[in-house]
């Protein structure tokens, strides 16, 4: 068996071989709940996959942020850090960011009303989550 092998116990392995063993082991206890929670909770039902509103591909960089030919922008304004991960569950590059209005989770942003409107009904739906639309313009943008 392989990973008998490669266990702490084993008296065949010199000590860099153990320590190797031991981060390895530990990173995987570590990285476990940020794996679990990148998956889609039964929460976020009205989405088929997580989906990304708000990262676009830059030179062959990933660059998550706001759209600026998107002016409609859902959002959340209270209970940040509580709700954060709910809404990422979902969208997973969903944002905290902060303007004169204050601090907000950008959510998605949208060219069109009606597809932002759409996405606050199924969020209040699903995750009992009061989002809102704002115009980019009111952030002060």
């Amino acid at each position: 068996m392989i990973l008998g092998l490669f266990s702490i116990g084993n008296p065949n392995l010199n000590s860099l071989q153990k320590f190797i063993c031991c981060v390895t082991t530990a990173s995987a206890f570590l990285l476990l709940p940020t794996i679990t929670t990148s998956a889609q909770s039964d929460e976020c039902s009205f989405l088929e996959s997580p989906q990304e509103f708000n990262t676009v591909e830059n030179d062959g960089r990933r660059v998550i942020g706001r759209d600026t030919g998107r002016p409609y922008i859902v959002l959340l304004t209270h209970d940040l850090q509580e709700n954060l991960p709910a809404i990422r569950a979902c969208i997973p590059d969903a944002f905290l960011t902060s303007s004169r209005l204050g601090r907000y989770v950008h959510i998605a942003s949208f060219s069109a009303y009606g597809d932002a409107r759409e996405l606050v009904n199924f969020i209040d739906e699903s995750l009992g989550l009061d989002v809102r639309i704002i115009h980019r313009a009111r952030l002060g943008e």
